[in-house]
């Protein structure tokens, strides 16, 4: 179901001005370098949203709220429909155009980052069964190095945390571009709590553990988070 705005929201949202916020669990993330990593601002400041802005930044699809925040006051949420759903004889892009978020972060040639993030599904989609005619599309990428493309996920109810370990090209070139891809035909993305922090040039004992089985690679974990 899209968001709908009303006056009484908008009042709602004056009382709460200069009330506290709850921090975000990425801020106390240490050496994390994502500006506004939790969207505790209240906006995309320090990103760049580009791409599908079905509606508007701040409008029925793309946008940041208070609605549903996996840690802190604010999430992001990315509901812009791909041109087959928009398209009245569905003949356009099934997985597209995108909305793209995008931040090129301080990391450092030579090094290992931890990329973690926060993601959860609420619509449906064919996957599921029941949603027929209805897709969605998610895609995440850092320095360059694709992370996760997913097709269609099914309806999740609940954040799921993606934790990768990347390496960056030591005297080479690192664009350091941390970017994401949403389009969802049914519902929301809802997304949260982003950090890249360095594990240094060599990890430690505990994160070795992590990067061991793809030295030079990519690893990557995806945990649901408890309720």
């Amino acid at each position: 179901m899209r968001k709908s705005f009303t006056l009484f929201l908008f009042a709602l949202g004056l009382w709460g001005v200069g009330q506290a916020h709850a921090a975000s669990v990425c801020d106390s993330t240490s050496g994390n370098v994502v500006t506004n990593c939790g969207f505790e601002s209240g906006s995309f400041s320090g990103w760049s949203v580009t791409g599908n802005l079905q509606g508007g930044i701040g409008g029925n699809y793309v946008g940041v709220d208070n609605g549903n925040p996996n840690s802190g006051t604010y999430e992001a949420y990315f509901g812009a429909q791909s041109a087959y759903y928009q398209s009245n004889d569905q003949t356009g892009a099934v997985y597209g155009p995108p909305t793209t978020l995008s931040q090129t972060v301080a990391a450092q040639g030579g090094q290992y980052y931890e990329v973690s993030f926060y993601l959860d599904n609420n619509g449906c989609s064919v996957s599921d069964g029941d949603c027929p005619g209805y897709h969605n599309y998610f895609d995440a990428s850092f320095d360059g190095v694709p992370l996760t493309t997913q097709f269609d996920q099914t309806y999740s109810g609940s954040y799921d945390e993606y934790v990768f370990v990347v390496p960056t090209t030591a005297g080479g070139y690192n664009s350091n571009l941390l970017k994401f891809d949403f389009t969802n035909d049914d519902d929301y993305f809802y997304f949260d709590d982003v950090s890249v922090n360095s594990l240094g040039a060599t990890p430690e004992p505990a994160s070795l553990l992590l990067v061991a089985p793809v030295l030079g690679g990519l690893w990557m974990a995806r945990k649901r988070r408890k309720a």
